[in-house]
């Protein structure tokens, strides 16, 4: 184990430049390698430098799972539940990020591409809200 409150910083860093990291992921890296007393001054350091984010991490989720690859709203948070991330960090967020418009639209996006009969089940499984999934499938009825 490490000692030191620079070698911890520079091995952040190291990390950081691969990908993008909550706090608790962070931390969970760095508890095995360093002293606790480190790791927390490191991470202050971190998060006063602008390099450490939990807020703007949210965000690369949000967009990430929401946006490019098409997941519920359930999926979504179900994702940032994972990576250690507190509701009251996220639910803002979230909810404004992710808006049930936006979620409607991208459950219609994949709607055209996926056999009817099993459209409900799949969106159901890829988090999508259960009124949104009726809502899609009742707009997709009376076309």
């Amino acid at each position: 184990m490490h000692n030191d409150e620079e070698s911890a910083f520079k091995y952040s860093l190291y990390l950081l430049s691969f990908k993008d990291y909550s706090e608790y992921e962070l931390r969970k890296k760095l508890e095995g390698k360093f002293d606790v007393c480190f790791i927390d001054t490191v991470i202050e350091k971190l998060k006063e430098k602008g390099l450490l984010s939990d807020e703007q991490y949210v965000e690369k989720i949000i967009r990430k799972y929401g946006n490019i690859k098409k997941y519920g709203y359930f999926k979504v948070e179900q994702e940032l539940h994972k990576r250690g991330l507190k509701k009251e960090t996220y639910e803002n967020l979230l909810s404004g990020i992710y808006t049930e418009a936006k979620e409607e639209e991208n459950a219609l996006s994949i709607a055209f591409k996926r056999p009817a009969d099993r459209l409900g089940k799949y969106l159901l499984s890829r988090g999508y809200r259960p009124d949104i999934v009726r809502k899609v499938l009742a707009l997709l009825e009376k076309e």
